[in-house]
């Protein structure tokens, strides 16, 4: 299990206790800090959604089971934030309004859903549109912003003046979602009318970019790194030649990828020969793809 993967698991774990929380809420209301604590994990668990996908891309680390394991995070945050708009109706102020959007929100869900199994039945990949993205942002900062209205349950008028902006911050950004939610659904299936053609379509299936490697010198380092069993930044820096930054640059990556254990407190490099020759294969196709040796 790779770091994006680790993150989305994280997330996964979170939800039953922002769950627990918000319950706790309305058991003890004479509490009236719980409401933070459940804030705090929501807002927390929702920035993971957005780190996990980035390291991903970033580096390369898309694996079956993240592809797995992250809509479902997605969906189940999501509907936890979604379900406590509707058990706290004082909180929301206008009747029945969480319970129409989450129709339309998982409504949308179930269509794409579907739309996405009859495209795999006929070997069409689909081309999605950046709209899903803004969709998840605008829905995230939604459900942020609810959790935070209960600021008047403090006293002063900078409770309740903070209460009624997390209150617009949320009205405003569950329009934008609910608009977004629609036309991503209806640009998605615009974009590949194709699935409704009777005949099996073939569509070239374009990759994603290959590994993006942190430095043209990546395996200078990898092989400095294995010969002197250290990924210390300066000593690496030294011996390549290369700015601070730079070197910098490529433990990170050495680290993400996994090449860097802890024993005994200290870090240690660890790549075996096998690992090493596929690393250098892969860079020489990634560097002639740009053009470069």
């Amino acid at each position: 299990m790779n770091l994006p993967t680790r993150i989305t698991a994280a997330r996964i774990a979170m939800i039953p206790f922002i769950i627990a929380s918000f319950c706790l809420e309305e058991i003890f209301p004479e509490a009236n800090w719980l409401f933070i604590v459940t804030g705090a994990l929501f807002f927390i668990a929702s920035m993971t959604d957005f780190v996990d996908g980035y390291i991903a891309r970033k580096f390369k680390m898309v694996t079956t089971l993240g592809k797995f394991l992250d809509p479902i995070a997605d969906k189940v945050l999501v509907v936890a934030g979604l379900a406590f708009g509707i058990a706290d109706t004082a909180r929301v102020e206008i009747p029945y309004l969480m319970l129409v959007v989450t129709i339309v929100i998982i409504a949308r869900e179930f269509a794409i859903s579907l739309f996405r199994q009859i495209a795999a039945s006929k070997n069409v990949i689909l081309a999605a549109g950046k709209s899903g993205k803004y969709k998840t942002t605008f829905t995230m900062m939604a459900l942020n912003a609810f959790l935070f209205i209960p600021c008047n349950r403090f006293e002063g008028d900078g409770a309740y003046i903070a209460s009624r902006v997390f209150w617009w911050m949320f009205i405003i950004s569950l329009a934008i979602a609910v608009v977004l939610t629609i036309y991503s659904a209806v640009e998605y299936v615009l974009k590949n009318k194709q699935v409704f053609k009777d005949s099996k379509t073939n569509v070239e299936v374009i990759e994603e970019e290959d590994v993006e490697f942190p430095d043209e010198k990546i395996i200078d380092a990898l092989e400095w790194c294995k010969d002197n069993n250290s990924v210390e930044i300066l000593g690496m820096q030294q011996a390549l030649g290369i700015s601070y930054a730079r070197a910098f640059r490529i433990r990170v990556w050495l680290e993400i990828m996994d090449f860097v254990r802890i024993e005994n407190n200290q870090r240690v490099f660890s790549i075996t020969d096998e690992d090493l020759e596929k690393v250098k294969k892969r860079k020489e196709e990634y560097y002639a793809k740009l053009g470069k040796k």
